[in-house]
């Protein structure tokens, strides 16, 4: 079955490395990669005539730059990345990120989001790239991977996901990771970070759903315990488990609403180290 797998970029060198990272985890999958980029021309406070040819003028010289990019890239792929499976389109819109890829992931049934972590500028912000927080705090109905600057791709043969058991996670909300896992016969480790002695009924049921998933050798429990903070635990955990990829669910009250709000910038800064998966609830 065909798979859409969007994929926003802004021309850097982390957006290329996100689409590459796209296209060879996708590498024997059937896809069609909608490769997007976006503009915004600021509207004048001034309402002359004036203003307004100027602000035209703003809009055709970004609509010319956007399409020509996004040509010159579809051209590259096509000459240097040729996949019988894969199809590439290319869409140029102006307006807010966010909106747009919201009306794209409902009218072309996109499967996957997979975008960088760092802008066209550099900036490296709180958690991840400005434009990555929107649309994972804004994308509910959609799985994104994020892919860290300069990060080289590995197929993934070992996935940690962080969660707290407290959360009902059946075939449906986990159908991204259990595809996934099937392509690359990855082993996923669920990593619980201990906060009281015991699990609840109702974790304990959430864990055995999990479980239910996924095969006795793919399956494997990790529990930790400690004050320091969540994006440290994990990004600790995944480095001494050498994985390749960090598995996090986005629900009200998530690990990534406590991430989100984490100062995450330090010497081994979270969305520097490797790709996420995020998986909507």
């Amino acid at each position: 079955m065909m798979k859409n797998i969007l994929v926003p970029t802004d021309f850097s060198d982390n957006a290329w490395d996100a689409l590459t990272y796209a296209i060879r985890m996708y590498d024997d999958i059937p896809c069609c990669f909608y490769i997007l980029n976006t503009f915004e021309v600021n509207p004048s406070p001034v309402s002359s005539t004036m203003h307004q040819f100027g602000a035209r003028k703003i809009y055709e010289i970004l609509n010319n730059e956007s399409r020509d990019e996004l040509q010159k890239l579809l051209k590259h792929l096509n000459e240097n990345m040729l996949n019988d499976k894969h199809t590439y389109k290319t869409v140029s819109r102006s307006g807010a990120l966010v909106p747009i890829v919201q009306d794209i992931v409902h009218k072309e049934n996109i499967d996957m989001i997979v975008m960088g972590t760092t802008g066209a500028s550099g900036l490296k912000e709180v958690f991840m790239g400005s434009n990555t927080v929107k649309v994972v705090k804004h994308i509910n109905t959609c799985p994104i991977i994020s892919v860290p600057e300069k990060y080289v791709y590995e197929e993934p043969t070992k996935v940690v996901f962080a969660t707290d058991f407290k959360n009902h996670l059946g075939e449906m909300e986990l159908r991204s990771l259990i595809e996934l896992q099937i392509i690359h016969n990855f082993k996923i480790h669920f990593f619980y970070v201990k906060k009281n002695s015991e699990l609840s009924e109702k974790q304990q049921y959430n864990m055995r759903l999990l479980k239910n998933n996924f095969s006795e050798d793919v399956f494997v429990i990790n529990e930790n315990q400690s004050d320091t903070s969540l994006s440290e635990i994990i990004t600790e955990f995944a480095e001494d488990q050498e994985v390749n990829m960090i598995c996090l669910v986005n629900h009200e009250h998530s690990f990534i609403e406590k991430l989100t709000h984490e100062p995450v910038i330090k010497k081994v800064s979270f969305h520097s180290a490797i790709p996420l998966l995020i998986l909507p609830v």
